[in-house]
């Protein structure tokens, strides 16, 4: 298995609070996309986001090669209770679920030749976009939209709230840590939805792309891409028409956040291609 491009970005410039990873060996590739803090703790200097995006991708690399998805799961969840045990969070993260270090993961498996998406991720393969959008975000991004297209209809233009905070987020961010309630819930509920917290994940909140003898090359994401496409090239002049368009992502590109002023984009992003054969 070889790496064809990578590329990772945050959304500020500064890689050193980058929420986004990736791994890459002979039996899996992979993009983790630490989840946005809705809360200001740090966890030994590190947001929430950033601490799981690491724990899982060390968890990966210990891997042998041969486990299903549901054992590669448990090797995380194992790392996830030290983590809990140590930070002293076991009795709080049930209280407050939105404190857990939680992140969406899409995982390749040369083994299985499956792909398995846990979360908000993208595969692209064989000209075929793959996402695996949260309901519960869709909501939530609706919300935000109207809220700013309120604002820009009271007179405030799109370069004052590209100024500061972001208002919309602001004002939804209760609700998101609301939405925490629904991790890893029963799939029976329309808005739940699958999460690498430390917790079991339903095996129907996971979703499975079985790919076929012939794919040669696919592409792994995180969803700091509105979508991605059959390379780098083509995803990134995407993105830069996307940001320009709807810079406060309440258009085209609904989304719970949108740019900032001098920040790179609304979120955290990574893009990798690998060869598999």
């Amino acid at each position: 298995m070889k790496l064809v491009e990578e590329f990772i970005q945050s959304k500020s410039g500064n890689m050193d609070v980058c929420e986004d990873t990736y791994f890459c060996n002979e039996h899996f590739a992979a993009v983790i996309d630490g989840a946005t803090s809705v809360s200001d703790r740090l966890y030994n200097g590190k947001t929430q986001g950033r601490l799981a995006a690491e724990l899982i991708r060390k968890a990966i690399a210990t891997l042998n090669g041969q486990e299903s998805i549901e054992e590669i799961i448990a090797v995380i969840n194992e790392k996830y209770k030290e983590l809990y045990k140590v930070l002293d969070l076991e009795e709080e993260i049930l209280e407050f679920p939105y404190l857990c270090p939680s992140a969406s993961m899409v995982i390749y498996s040369k083994y299985y030749h499956k792909v398995w998406m846990v979360g908000d991720c993208q595969l692209y393969c064989e000209g075929k976009l793959y996402q695996n959008i949260k309901h519960i975000d869709e909501v939530f991004s609706e919300v935000r939209s109207i809220i700013l297209q309120g604002e820009l209809l009271k007179g405030k233009t799109v370069e004052e709230l590209l100024e500061g905070e972001d208002i919309g987020f602001q004002l939804i961010r209760p609700l998101i840590q609301k939405q925490y309630n629904f991790q890893n819930t029963t799939p029976d509920c329309h808005l739940s939805y699958a999460v690498v917290n430390g917790f079991p994940i339903p095996p129907e909140l996971i979703k499975t792309v079985d790919l076929s003898n012939d794919v040669e090359f696919l592409s792994l994401a995180s969803d700091g891409y509105p979508k991605i496409m059959d390379n780098l090239k083509e995803t990134e002049e995407e993105l830069s028409r996307i940001l320009k368009a709807d810079p406060l992502c309440i258009y085209e590109n609904r989304s719970t956040k949108g740019l900032v002023n001098h920040n790179r984009s609304f979120d955290d992003r990574t893009y990798i291609k690998i060869q598999i054969k």
